[in-house]
């Protein structure tokens, strides 16, 4: 099998995850690294042996990878992904996609004109007891949902709207409340010390607080999401409970070292309660992984630009919902 050449976009925290992954998958070769600071790239070049680039264009002509990760916060992915794109590269994109609908949108299309594939990093799909979540809720052995809650630091907010989706599916309705404060509100990544600069366009990180409630029918079931900035991170990532016709779960202090959580209540807890510990680095190995998995394969991605966008206009509607004081109604527009 010819190895896949890739390149990464940053040179952050993120990229170093990327990067790592990358090295740990059988089909791919790190052969550069881009990025806006000259120091910090250097230092991946030496520490990685890969070739530093200040010009994403630069690195384009003369890497030509067969796949390009954007790893930089969310308002500089918009040049990379659609640049890779029109150079004939795969692109993989870290969540959340895009800081506005528009933007999201061009992208998609323009994974569909390019015929290259679009994936987006929501990677704590990848943890092994969302897994046996997902297959309990698909074999119908934990019966039908009935009520799914969950609440999580600000941060993991765009994480649970996407595992709530992959869960569950589309929900058709949403009512949210948000108590939000700027001066309040944690900076767009952990590490970056920048604060969030779009909250116009979607929520994405809650700071006081966010409560937002999901409709959905076939079967008729809520789901509430709440999150906080005041919830501390380094010990909570999140928690949550579901409740079926025929088991119930609760899975608390999911954090870094143990994403899993503690899983009690029910059967499917027993089977959780047995799987080792899975942490936050390992969630990115089996993201990406995955990710070139399915392009080896010649098949769709893990998570699509589509449910990417998905999730975005999942977001969107929960603010409007909290700026408008009325239930919104998800189209299959939204939806899709």
């Amino acid at each position: 099998m010819t190895d896949l050449k890739v390149a990464i976009v940053g040179a952050g925290s993120a990229a170093r995850l990327h990067l790592q992954a990358y090295q740990k998958c059988p089909h791919t070769t790190v052969t550069a690294v881009c990025g806006t600071d000259a120091v910090r790239a250097l230092a991946f070049e030496r520490e990685f042996g890969v070739r530093s680039y200040l010009s994403l264009d630069d690195m384009l002509v003369k890497e030509r990878p067969d796949l390009v990760s954007v790893t930089t916060l969310e308002w500089n992915h918009e040049r990379p992904v659609l640049a890779s794109l029109e150079a004939g590269c795969h692109v993989l994109c870290e969540k959340v996609m895009a800081h506005s609908l528009a933007i999201g949108e061009a992208m998609v299309a323009a994974a569909r004109r390019a015929n290259r594939s679009l994936g987006v990093n929501y990677n704590y799909r990848t943890v092994p007891s969302h897994d046996l979540i997902k297959q309990a809720l698909v074999d119908g052995s934990f019966g039908q949902p009935a009520l799914f809650t969950a609440n999580m630091h600000s941060y993991l907010w765009a994480h649970m709207l996407d595992l709530m989706r992959y869960f569950f599916g589309d929900p058709v309705e949403v009512s949210a409340l948000v108590v939000d404060d700027q001066a309040r509100r944690p900076p767009a990544t952990r590490n970056s010390g920048i604060p969030w600069m779009h909250a116009d366009a979607m929520l994405y990180h809650p700071s006081i607080a966010a409560s937002a409630s999901f409709r959905f029918c076939d079967p008729d079931f809520v789901a509430t999401l709440c999150g906080s900035a005041s919830a501390p991170h380094s010990q909570y990532y999140w928690s949550f409970a579901l409740f079926g016709s025929e088991d119930a779960l609760t899975v608390t202090g999911a954090k870094r070292e143990s994403l899993g959580g503690v899983p009690s209540l029910g059967k499917l807890a027993d089977r959780l309660a047995a799987l080792p510990a899975f942490s936050y680095p390992e969630s990115f190995d089996r993201s990406l992984v995955g990710f070139v998995d399915s392009l080896i394969a010649g098949r769709a991605p893990p998570v699509a630009g589509e449910e990417g966008l998905a999730a975005m206009r999942l977001d969107a509607a929960v603010m409007e919902s909290s700026r408008s004081g009325r239930p919104v109604a998800l189209s299959n527009e939204r939806q899709s």
